[in-house]
């Protein structure tokens, strides 16, 4: 960050980014304007007995002003700041009631003829310090309200019963180091503030473009990367889903196992690249015929499995069938499968059961293979429902 004068440089915000800097230090902004205010009341009502002593000529004006005029002010300002405003106004209008206790507090010293008036006078920087470090203003505002307050002070120095040139010149050297040690502090705590914002910023959104990545991971672990389908691990997380929150639909469940027919054929024939387009397609079209609640994945090379939960077995022959004529209306040619077929079909193996442990679903996968393989030797584009593990039954 650049420096100048040995300061660092106030960051640059985009409207959107100091918008949300204000909103984000809006809450805590606010009880520390409100604490600050009950203090510098409190302090300023005290010097009540420092009028007293120095200034015992204009007590009454004293009084007046500083309970009669800025108390009810300040506790006003006190139920400004605890209503729902923008926090920059809240600030202005806490710099706003400092500059007029200044103004108060000129009158009084003006309006005495006591010589204690002239050390009274070196007060004048505590103004200073509560309008910058007090109210911890933004640095601007607080630039601003320097000067408006030293143009008072100054102008008001001259109507001091007893002041000189001389007089001037040390209070000046007295007020001059308290304006500038103050806007510094005030100028530093803004920087950092807004630095601390952006990095704050920063870290969130890295946390969100790394929780992104992360969840991005976690679906390519779970996806072939060809079909844009579930793979084996995908499985295994639906059936862990299965088992543990919903185990009810897991008792009913109807598995399927697809494979293309003569996939071999067609990717010796045709090349790689139209046999994955092939199983781009083919996949594309079983995930329409399901219902979208099934799952579908890709079990190994062009085999696909697919998982329907709380479902009859009565479902099984249906969803079988949907899967078949899917593959079949996408026309994909294929004049190398030696048999009757001249177009890319699957061969489907369907079986119901229960799927609540690891075991299960085995015994229920190779029961489906069972079925595939019977659909394959029956001349293949068909399928097969085992209704049990020594028994399956052929659907033409």
């Amino acid at each position: 960050m650049m420096r100048w004068l040995g300061l660092p440089a106030r960051p640059r915000l985009t409207v959107e980014q100091y918008a949300a800097f204000l909103e984000d230090r809006a809450a805590l902004r606010s009880r520390m304007l409100k604490a600050a205010v009950v203090c510098v009341l409190i302090f300023y009502l005290t010097c009540f007995l420092f009028d007293l002593w120095l200034l015992g000529d204009v007590t009454m004006l004293s009084a007046v002003l500083r309970f009669g005029v800025m108390l009810p002010i300040a506790i006003g300002l006190l139920v400004y700041i605890a209503g729902n405003h923008p926090i920059e106004k809240k600030e202005i209008a806490a710099i706003l009631v400092a500059l007029l206790a200044n103004v108060c507090w000129c009158a009084i010293l003006v309006s005495s003829s006591s010589p204690g008036v002239l050390t009274y006078f070196y007060a004048a920087a505590t103004f200073q310090m509560a309008i910058t470090i007090a109210a911890a203003s933004p640095f601007r505002p607080a630039l601003r309200a320097s000067i408006f307050t030293f143009c008072l002070n100054y102008s008001v120095i001259w109507f001091l019963e007893g002041a000189s040139p001389s007089y001037v010149i040390q209070h000046l050297a007295v007020y001059m180091p308290t304006v500038l040690m103050t806007l510094l502090v005030s100028y530093q705590l803004e920087v950092e503030a807004l630095t601390s914002h952006l990095q704050m910023q920063e870290n969130e959104a890295l946390k969100r473009e790394l929780s992104r990545q992360n969840k991005d991971l976690a679906r390519l672990s779970v996806t072939d990367p060809l079909t844009r389908l579930a793979n084996r691990r995908g499985t295994e997380m639906e059936l862990m889903r299965l088992a543990t929150d919903v185990p009810d639909e897991a008792r009913r469940v109807v598995l399927l196992v697809a494979d293309v027919d003569h996939f071999k054929a067609y990717n010796d024939a045709y090349g790689h690249g139209a046999g994955d387009e092939c199983l781009k397609r083919v996949a594309r079209a079983m995930r329409r015929a399901l219902p979208m609640e099934a799952h579908l994945a890709r079990h190994g090379g062009e085999e696909f499995l697919a998982i329907f939960s709380d479902a009859d077995r009565d479902m099984a022959p249906t969803l079988a069938e949907s899967l078949r004529r899917a593959v079949r209306q996408l026309g994909i040619a294929h004049g190398f499968t030696g048999d009757r077929n001249t177009y890319v079909t699957i061969s489907v193996g369907a079986v119901s059961g229960t799927i609540q442990s690891e075991g299960d679903f085995e015994r229920l996968l190779d029961m489906a293979d069972r079925a595939l393989y019977a659909a394959k030797a029956d001349g293949r584009n068909t399928w097969r429902v085992s209704l049990d593990e020594d028994e399956a039954r052929v659907v033409a």
